[in-house]
C-alpha cells in the first residue's frame, strides 16, 4: 500500500511537477524520511547501474588490450605514418590486468549509495546558492528546506534513473541516447521546481536556479581547464 502511494506520488510529480511538489511541500515531510526514501530508491539503482557498467568494462577490457573491436579498427585505419599497430600493441599489452571480479564488485555496494549522497549534497549546495542569488530562499531554516526539497526531487529522479537502463541495451542504447539526455534535462530542471515549491518561491526562479547551476559550474570548469593549460604550457616552455 505504501509503495503504491509512493509510486503515484512519483508519477504525479513527474507529469505535473508544479502541483505535485507544491502538494508535497504542503505535507511538510521530515528531512530524515525524505533522505531515507531517496537512498532507498536511488541507492539500489545506483548499485545496479554501477554493476552493469563495471561488468561491461570487465568484458571489453581484454578486447581493448588485444586491439580488437570496431573502435580499434577505426583508429588503426587512420593511424599517421609515424605510428604502427605493433608499437601501440606493445604499449597496450603492458597495461596491468584487472583485479578479480569477486574483489571489485562488492565495492559497488558502498560506492553506489555514497555517490547518491554526494550528488544530493552537491546539488543542494549549488542549487541553494543559485536560488539565493535570485532571491528565492526563505530566511529561516532555508538549508533544511533545501535538503528536503533536493531529496524529494531525487526520489522522483528514480524514474529518470530507471529509464537510463535503456542506454545499456546493445545497438538500441546509443540510438536512444538523445531521448534519454532530453529526459535527464527535464528531471534536472524539475529539481528546481521542487526547490521553489518548498521555499514558496516563484517556479521560474527554481527552474532558472538549476540552469544557473549549469552555467556557473561550466564557467568554473572552463576556468580550471584554462588555468591547467597555461600551467602545462609554461612548464613545457621553461
Amino acid at each position: 500500500m505504501a509503495l503504491a502511494v509512493l509510486l503515484r506520488r512519483l508519477i504525479r510529480c513527474t507529469l505535473h511537477p508544479v502541483q505535485g511538489f507544491r502538494e508535497r511541500a504542503a505535507a511538510d515531510p521530515g528531512l530524515g524520511a525524505s533522505f531515507a526514501w531517496m537512498m532507498l530508491l536511488r541507492g539500489g539503482l545506483a548499485v545496479l547501474s554501477g554493476l552493469i557498467a563495471l561488468h561491461g568494462f570487465y568484458r571489453d577490457y581484454p578486447i581493448f588490450k588485444k586491439l580488437e573491436g570496431p573502435l580499434w579498427r577505426e583508429i588503426l585505419q587512420r593511424l599517421p605514418p609515424d605510428f604502427s599497430a605493433e608499437e601501440i600493441q606493445a604499449y597496450v599489452s603492458g597495461l596491468p590486468d584487472l583485479p578479480s571480479w569477486s574483489h571489485v564488485w562488492p565495492w559497488m555496494l558502498l560506492l553506489g549509495p555514497l555517490g547518491i549522497a554526494s550528488a544530493w549534497l552537491h546539488n543542494a549546495v549549488w542549487d541553494h546558492g543559485c536560488l539565493w542569488i535570485l532571491g528565492g530562499v526563505r530566511r529561516t531554516g532555508s538549508w533544511r528546506i533545501t535538503f528536503i526539497a533536493e531529496a524529494e526531487a531525487m526520489q522522483v529522479g528514480a524514474i529518470d534513473a530507471s529509464l537510463g537502463f535503456l542506454g545499456f541495451i546493445p545497438v538500441a542504447g546509443p540510438l536512444l541516447a538523445p531521448v534519454l539526455l532530453g529526459i535527464s534535462a527535464y528531471f534536472w530542471v524539475m529539481r528546481g521546481l521542487s526547490l521553489a515549491a518548498f521555499h514558496s518561491a516563484p517556479m521560474w526562479k527554481g527552474a532558472v536556479a538549476t540552469l544557473l547551476h549549469v552555467l556557473i559550474a561550466g564557467l568554473c570548469l572552463c576556468g580550471m581547464l584554462g588555468l591547467s593549460w597555461i600551467i602545462v604550457m609554461q612548464s613545457v616552455t621553461f
